[in-house]
């Protein structure tokens, strides 16, 4: 085998195309019968090749007659290969980090230690945030209506869709600000309770909801969304109760 071959099969082709390829960088226009002639593969698998890489452009044809003949384009083309490699790279290393935090957490479990789970960018908060439509009872809630509103408002539209179609009752602790008076007459019904903490008081940034034996945390900003989630009965139980202890202290939305 050339090293040309071994180069592009490093690079990402597959042997055959990757002998179909330099055959034509060094023969020039060929038809499909000269190919299998002088390379011996099999014609499936050279018409095979010859689609992918026509598609993604290394190779062109054209028609002469009934007959189609086959050229490589311009071999600058190849640097594409490299740009697609190091995209997927990229993509790897980041499924990868998301799959080790969710295994050390699911590792922590086993070790009787806090389950913790670390996920970030919009398709992250996306799983913490709709991580509790698996509880069994109430959800208590901390929430930045405005700052949900601007990051994430398809997400937050789909997980209440979905927490109503289960029937998930939840209790929300929202700062007090115009647009979420405004918003939750509108939220509140059967499954939602909502009481609003005093814009003064600063409260929070950080969303947080409480369901079963988790406590979640979501940070929505113009530099960072990041999400966390915590297995743990104790840890969950603390701050049900410092939830419940605030929201008896708010009082009740006007309806």
């Amino acid at each position: 085998m050339s090293t040309l071959i071994e180069t592009l099969i490093e690079a990402g082709f597959e042997p055959s195309t990757a002998n179909i390829y330099v055959f034509l960088a060094e023969n020039g226009e060929q038809s499909v019968p000269k190919i299998i002639e002088k390379t011996a593969l099999s014609r499936t698998a050279i018409y095979e090749s010859l689609n992918l890489l026509i598609i993604k452009n290394y190779v062109e044809y054209r028609k002469d007659g009934r007959k189609a003949l086959y050229r490589v384009s311009h071999p600058q083309k190849l640097f594409d290969l490299m740009s697609e490699k190091k995209r997927q790279t990229a993509l790897l290393e980041d499924k990868m980090q998301n799959t080790v935090k969710t295994l050390v957490g699911a590792y922590n479990l086993t070790q009787n230690k806090p389950g913790v789970r670390f996920f970030d960018g919009k398709d992250g908060l996306r799983e913490v945030i709709f991580d509790s439509l698996t509880a069994k009872n109430t959800i208590y809630t901390y929430m930045d209506s405005e700052a949900i509103n601007k990051y994430i408002k398809d997400i937050n539209e789909e997980y209440i869709q979905k927490r109503k179609g289960n029937k998930i009752p939840k209790k929300i602790i929202a700062i007090d600000t115009p647009f979420a008076r405004e918003r939750y007459k509108q939220l509140a019904g059967d499954l939602t309770e909502v009481r609003l903490i005093p814009f003064q008081a600063n409260p929070f940034k950080t969303g947080m909801q409480i369901y079963d034996n988790t406590v979640s945390y979501t940070t929505l900003d113009e530099k960072k969304m990041i999400g966390v989630i915590i297995e743990d009965e104790d840890i969950a139980s603390m701050h049900k109760s410092l939830f419940e202890f605030t929201w008896s202290k708010l009082p009740a939305m006007p309806r």
